[in-house]
């Protein structure tokens, strides 16, 4: 199923926007040091009133291409993360960005458990791209993640990752060109588990979700269309 419009109305905003700064607070005895998500998105209202002014002139341009954006866009939509750079796995939000949640220890140290209870499993997931904690220092060893945990180098983190991947700038537009995005989902399956093998049609990970290619192939055109607008 399609997300409805909200996030898509919030995701075409501006990355700053998109830093969730507060969320709910769970109940005194919770004796967590994160914070829950109760919305995927705040509203468009919100968003609004909390952006930083800036004057046409001064705005910088996007070193990401509209393409690589959309394709950021895309797998945060389908990583359920939308516009929050500081999400965890599970729905909550952490607020140092400093470095990854587990070292500030606002993520317990071996994850936040998911799945069904005969079952336990733990993720490291955080970042708008849930990068997991030993993606996280394996990326540190690529010279990201040095200074911090922001919003920008969790982007050029995740655009590495998609290069890596072969995933080039040509590749994705003649992706767009032929609309036929399988090869590129296929390719991204491995690092994010919300895309789908080519094959199966489904994550390559066990007890995860994989979102509809056609679904997937809807959002990446509306996410290019924003971000192609003059």
């Amino acid at each position: 199923m399609i997300k409805d419009s909200l996030c898509a109305v919030v995701l075409a905003l501006s990355t700053a926007a998109c830093v969730s700064k507060t969320a709910y607070t769970p109940p005194a005895d919770t004796t967590v040091r994160y914070i829950l998500v109760e919305k995927a998105c705040p509203s468009p209202e919100k968003i609004v009133e909390n952006r930083p002014e800036q004057k046409i002139e001064e705005k910088k341009p996007d070193p990401i291409t509209p393409e690589y954006r959309a394709l950021l866009d895309t797998i945060a939509w389908a990583e359920g993360t939308d516009c929050h750079y500081n999400m965890m796995m599970g729905r909550m939000l952490f607020k140092d960005y400093s470095a990854h949640p587990i070292e500030t220890r606002e993520m317990p140290e071996k994850g936040i458990e998911f799945g069904p209870r005969w079952r336990k499993r733990y993720s490291t997931a955080a970042g708008r791209y849930q990068f997991l904690y030993r993606t996280y220092n394996l990326l540190k060893g690529e010279g990201f993640f040095h200074t911090s945990f922001s919003p920008e180098e969790q982007d050029r983190a995740a655009i590495y990752l998609i290069q890596k991947n072969e995933i080039t700038q040509e590749v994705l537009e003649e992706a767009i060109r032929k609309k036929e995005f399988t090869d590129v989902w296929d390719a991204l399956s491995g690092e994010w588990a919300s895309l789908p093998h080519k094959k199966t049609k489904r994550s390559r990970y066990r007890f995860q979700y994989a979102s509809r290619e056609d679904n997937l192939e809807k959002i990446f055109f509306h996410f290019y269309e924003t971000h192609t607008k003059p």
